[in-house]
């Protein structure tokens, strides 16, 4: 089960593929009396430049990490430092001190608003049609996840949001992917139906059986803009 799960992430738009055709076999199925074979409408928003391949690292400041990469992105440049958060939220702390602390989602939110950005918070996902704004504008957004269990190394995480993707047959219920970057955990996808669930230590828990936990889509900070 586990193996399946690891295939799955890794393998994100193979597998989708595969779910779209044996979606459209099925309805075509459905619809042979009329021979009419029915294709799914694909709605797709991705920011491209997140397709490219990076190199994963662990970090337990994996929400001010992400926002700091979100802002960097929108600004077109690398100047921005994870410290730079963290100094704002601890101004007494020495750049030592600072490796030992991260900070929450409100924490960087009120960072923005130093720097005149205009980020707000939502309690769970973000409403899809704000999200393909933000996508389509790229805008990355952070998605701020907390474990259903005891997983005492990663608690609370935060991964970044940068694709959508629709699926849709007549009559039958949409399909809705999220495509998401952790820095811990590598690139996979958040399907609609299991936004409460999330298996994001996949790889982790085939060696570590604390870490067979889900997490769910606590938050959301979107809006990096001015």
């Amino acid at each position: 089960m586990q193996k399946g799960r690891v295939f799955l992430k890794n393998k994100m738009f193979i597998s989708l593929s595969c779910i779209i055709s044996f979606l459209f076999i099925f309805d075509t199925k459905a619809s042979a009396d009329s021979n009419q074979p029915i294709a799914p409408e694909v709605e797709t928003t991705i920011i491209q430049e997140f397709n490219e391949p990076y190199q994963k690292k662990f970090t337990m400041q994996a929400t001010p990490e992400s926002v700091i990469e979100a802002l960097n992105f929108v600004e077109k440049s690398t100047d921005r430092k994870v410290n730079h958060l963290l100094k704002y939220v601890y101004p007494y702390y020495t750049e030592s001190q600072l490796k030992s602390v991260t900070a929450n989602l409100e924490q960087a939110n009120e960072f923005l608003h130093s720097q005149n950005y205009n980020t707000k918070i939502v309690n769970g996902s973000l409403d899809t049609n704000l999200l393909k704004v933000e996508l389509s504008n790229k805008r990355p957004v952070i998605a701020f996840l907390t474990a259903n269990g005891d997983y005492w190394i990663e608690q609370e995480t935060a991964v970044l949001v940068y694709g959508y993707q629709k699926i849709s047959f007549p009559n039958q219920p949409s399909m809705i992917m999220y495509m998401y970057k952790s820095l811990n955990h590598g690139k996979g996808f958040i399907n609609d139906a299991t936004k409460n669930e999330i298996f994001l230590l996949m790889n982790e828990s085939t060696i570590d059986p604390s870490a067979n936990v889900t997490f769910k889509w606590d938050k959301t900070l979107y809006g990096f803009y001015k």
